[in-house]
């Protein structure tokens, strides 16, 4: 089968897609037939709110990666009804701040989450926190003067792993 100029194994469980530029969404509903597939990674491309209408259907999915692509806060809503998914990668999305964290909050399932590099404040991650018991929270630079709150929140929450790039791994209220 044909999706976006590449051919793909209808019984594919990992799926990389690549693409800039204007697609019909028609390319992406051929998804729908790969109901084997457990991981979408459509980093790096021209990915809008419209195309994660699509992807909110991919009732397989368990893991996602929407890295560096330009969805938006109202777009996360369209993922709430993936039930299997897991993880979750949002690293290098600016434009995302914490008007998605109520839709991210809906995502049953969710056990990891990288938002390095994007808008979502401390205040988000909190609130994000105190709806979801995640198990892993990958965070970037812009973080590194939140430690002590990073700290303050893995007390209380023993089950979680917050991963600091360039300080380390925050759990049970140490850094390591």
């Amino acid at each position: 089968m044909q999706v976006i100029d590449q051919e793909v194994d209808i019984n594919v469980s990992y799926l990389r897609l690549s693409f800039f530029g204007e697609i019909e969404t028609t390319e992406l509903e051929k998804l729908y037939n790969l109901k084997s597939l457990k991981h979408l990674n459509v980093s790096n491309s021209d990915l809008f709110d419209e195309h994660l209408e699509i992807i909110g259907q991919l009732k397989s999915l368990e893991l996602l990666d929407l890295d560096l692509t330009e969805i938006t806060d109202s777009g996360i809503r369209n993922l709430q009804s993936l039930k299997q998914l897991r993880e979750l990668r949002l690293k290098d999305n600016s434009q995302l701040t914490d008007e998605c964290i109520k839709f991210l909050s809906d995502i049953e399932q969710l056990e990891l989450i990288h938002i390095g590099n994007t808008s979502i404040t401390i205040m988000g991650l909190t609130k994000l926190l105190s709806q979801k018991e995640l198990k892993s929270v990958i965070l970037d630079f812009e973080f590194n003067n939140e430690i002590d709150e990073l700290l303050r929140i893995s007390e209380k929450q023993p089950k979680l792993e917050i991963t600091l790039k360039g300080k380390g791994v925050i759990s049970n209220g140490k850094l390591n």
